[in-house]
């Protein structure tokens, strides 16, 4: 992002909007017990406790823990496995088309995803921290994704550290929903993975579309059936595909410039492709699979 494009959202978010934008219970201070459960769910948020519990020995997928890294408690999201069952990730999200839940409503094109997490991922597994905006669009009646945030797991972090991972959009639309979700595991979990995570939040607001955001990738052809191309002039890390919700449904480490991905096996709809290259930079694609 250039100087002038760079000062001129400091100044319009300074001028017209707070600081921190909500994410609904995203201190995670609020616990509820399910009717008919024994353990307690994060408020408004949708965990795989039901699934977990059920089978003798296999553990929580999501557990409060105390004291938090800003007030009193924190959300552990872990992928667990039980011997017959087979492994499970732990997923944590605000919004799930599963269910019917479909986030939260949101207006705002923040600059930053904020928040406060510490992680144990094992070997060959990854996990990831996402808030996903999107807009509902009345002509194609499908959500569009305006842009995204994602942060990454891999090995190990000890201790509480901040999470400010830039918004990487790829239009100039207003959202008006948003979707968050915690991934202990991505497409290969391993039972022991675990991401704890506090105080998630928006911050500031950004204008325009980042530089490196509308140069060099591509992701074709869109509508997909089979497969789609991802990559462009400069070589690329890691690759994650994540439905409208945030969920993350394929994962890829690369170290080339264009990979060739199945996606045969997704459902119809729209995908939001994160790719991270290996300078560091972060770009966001979206293709509908048909």
């Amino acid at each position: 992002m250039n100087a002038r494009l760079l000062l001129s959202t400091i100044a319009v978010g300074t001028l017209l909007a707070p600081a921190t934008a909500q994410v609904p219970n995203g201190g995670f201070e609020n616990w509820a017990t399910p009717t008919g459960a024994t353990y307690e769910d994060p408020v408004g948020w949708i965990t795989f406790n039901a699934l977990t519990s059920a089978f003798p020995g296999m553990g929580l997928s999501c557990e409060k823990g105390t004291p938090g890294a800003v007030g009193n408690y924190y959300a552990t999201v872990t992928t667990r496995t039980a011997t017959g069952i087979g492994t499970i990730q732990g997923i944590l999200s605000l919004g799930d088309p599963v269910t019917g839940r479909t986030g939260f409503a949101y207006t705002t094109r923040p600059a930053s995803f904020t928040g406060q997490w510490q992680y144990n991922v094992q070997a060959t597994d990854s996990g990831m921290v996402a808030m996903v905006l999107s807009k509902w669009n009345t002509t194609t009646n499908a959500r569009d994704v305006v842009g995204g945030a994602v942060v990454v797991a891999l090995g190990n972090l000890a201790g509480w550290h901040a999470i400010n991972q830039p918004f990487v959009y790829q239009s100039a639309a207003t959202p008006d929903s948003a979707f968050v979700v915690v991934a202990s595991s991505l497409n290969h979990p391993v039972a022991g993975s675990f991401i704890k995570v506090d105080a998630l939040a928006a911050s500031g607001i950004a204008t325009g579309i980042a530089e490196e955001e509308t140069s060099g990738l591509q992701v074709f052809p869109s509508p997909a059936s089979d497969w789609i191309s991802v990559g462009g002039e400069a070589p690329m890390k890691s690759i994650i595909i994540l439905d409208i919700t945030g969920r993350p449904v394929a994962n890829r480490v690369v170290n080339t410039s264009t990979v060739k991905l199945d996606v045969s096996g997704l459902a119809h709809g729209k995908y939001l492709v994160h790719v991270e290259m290996q300078d560091g930079k972060r770009m966001v694609r979206s293709f509908v699979k048909e």
